[in-house]
């Protein structure tokens, strides 16, 4: 990848290529070229067998919140080396998923150990549904994946394994990479009576995949897909922590290649709902008469948030993962300390990604004479406005649709009432996010509670839509830093 364009204004660049001379198969390979989202010079021969290609007068790159991929935007050109010669599209995808499907479909054959366990792992599983959970179990937790951090193999053991050449390798040796795992779930589900076909992905947190550009450089992702009545459901259990009925966001709403000995071609992954990904956060406190808030946290992260922090935390010794916490709070609430710190479920592939803490926070609540001014939303406070500038150049993208539940419990200080009780309204913008707020003080008058939703379901959206789309988290971002006041009744003692 050559990158034409930068943080700064580039005047003029140029690049110097030397093609390399390969010959492949009794074939000639050449070098091409592809230039994204601009025009470089045709390349240019020069002296000694070098081509050169140029472009003047470069604007320099700026990050946006929330923007796609820097190699969606900017400029660059691919240099890559084929045999092939130019085909349609409607011509090449389908001849590449016949050709790779003849190449792999030997790893994937069925003996009698497969059959035996994929009969023994479905047991009395009577649905697809189950059937495959069973089995997508089966490879997740009983297999294990040699590449992940899970298998408590050392490098020095990962390069000494066996390379699997089959299914029926990697369920013998009971271990193998990602690929392997993958294999093997197509082997079972085969065994179990269903149409299983290896898929190719791009990768959307690199570039957005075009069907126009006929080579496969961009499909480097493998999942499998299984025929379930007429529509075909992706899996991928050789990734470490992926749960049954995901995939990874990367994956997500993209075409994916089917590749088959007679009908290969091109179909649409599915994007998980909002409530496939959930951070449910619950913050039980007492506040005291001079404004400090204190109290016990968790937090739980299910679905692509769980995959996400699971990845960021599994190298990290444990201190290093309470690190990471500390300063994550700390740039939002820079008085807050910190302690009794736990981080649970790290390295496990189902069971949501914990983070439970007991925090201080001194002058939470601004006090002035007898009131206090206080911020029931505790998760949100800090955070600062998601889309701050007025204007837009490029689309905004999110990685993955979410939903927020938030719990907060305040236990107010003796001889304090609410002065100013009102409570922002909800929002609701169609069908792509919803916000509400539920929030009252008990009978008794001694504890404030406070329960937040917010859900989001949309993906990309152009620049045509931003003020919109920025008008609905400004309103957002003021509702959750919404103030009460409470008012002391009578003086203390």
């Amino acid at each position: 990848r050559l990158q034409f364009q930068r943080e700064i204004p580039v005047q003029f660049v140029k690049y110097y290529l030397k093609p390399m001379q390969l010959e492949i198969a009794y074939s000639s390979v050449g070098m091409l070229y592809q230039t994204f989202n601009g025009a470089a010079s045709a390349p240019v021969k020069e002296k000694d067998g070098f081509y050169t290609t140029s472009m003047t007068n470069v604007p320099a790159l700026h990050e946006e919140p929330r923007m796609p991929p820097e190699d969606q935007v900017r400029i660059w050109m691919l240099l890559y080396y084929s045999k092939d010669k130019a085909q349609p599209p409607d011509v090449y995808w389908p001849k590449l998923g016949k050709d790779l499907y003849e190449k792999v479909k030997s790893g994937m054959k069925v003996n009698d150990d497969i059959k035996k366990t994929a009969a023994a792992a479905i047991g009395d599983a009577t649905t697809p549904e189950q059937k495959l959970q069973r089995l997508y179990e089966f490879c997740h937790t009983k297999i294990k994946n040699i590449n992940s951090v899970t298998s408590g193999m050392t490098e020095a053991e990962r390069e000494k394994a066996k390379k699997n050449e089959s299914a029926a390798d990697t369920l013998k040796r009971g271990m193998g990479n990602g690929d392997d795992i993958n294999q093997l779930f197509a082997a079972l589900a085969t065994a179990a009576g269903f149409e299983a076909r290896p898929a190719l992905l791009s990768d959307r947190s690199d570039v957005f995949f075009d069907k126009s550009f006929t080579h496969y450089y961009f499909l480097r992702g493998a999942d499998v897909a299984v025929k379930v009545g007429s529509d075909w459901r992706f899996f991928d259990p050789g990734s470490p922590y992926l749960p049954f009925g995901l995939i990874r966001w990367q994956e997500e709403a993209i075409p994916a290649l089917i590749c088959d000995s007679k009908e290969a071609g091109f179909v649409q992954t599915p994007l998980a709902s909002p409530d496939k990904s959930v951070q449910k956060r619950d913050g039980k406190f007492k506040l005291s008469e001079d404004g400090t808030l204190e109290g016990d946290v968790r937090i739980e992260y299910t679905g692509h948030f769980a995959i996400d922090r699971k990845r960021q935390n599994e190298d990290d010794s444990p201190s290093q993962r309470e690190e990471t916490l500390r300063d994550t709070i700390k740039q939002r609430i820079s008085t807050a300390e910190l302690s009794d710190i736990k981080v649970e479920n790290v390295t496990d592939p189902d069971k949501p990604f914990v983070y439970a803490f007991h925090v201080r926070v001194p002058g939470y609540a601004q006090r002035t004479g007898k009131r206090l001014f206080l911020q029931p939303a505790f998760f949100e406070k800090g955070i600062a406005a998601m889309f701050p500038s007025s204007t837009r150049k490029h689309q905004v993208y999110f990685h993955y649709l979410w939903k927020e539940e938030d719990s907060v419990t305040i236990a107010l200080p003796k001889g304090f009432a609410l002065d100013n009780a009102d409570m922002p309204g909800p929002l609701k913008a169609g069908d792509v996010a919803e916000y509400k707020v539920l929030a009252g003080v008990t009978k008794d008058g001694q504890e404030l509670q406070y329960k937040r939703t917010f859900s989001f379901g949309g993906l990309i959206f152009p620049v045509s839509n931003y003020a919109a789309l920025k008008g609905l988290f400004d309103r957002i971002q003021e509702s959750d830093n919404h103030t009460i006041s409470l008012k002391q009744a009578v003086a203390a003692q």
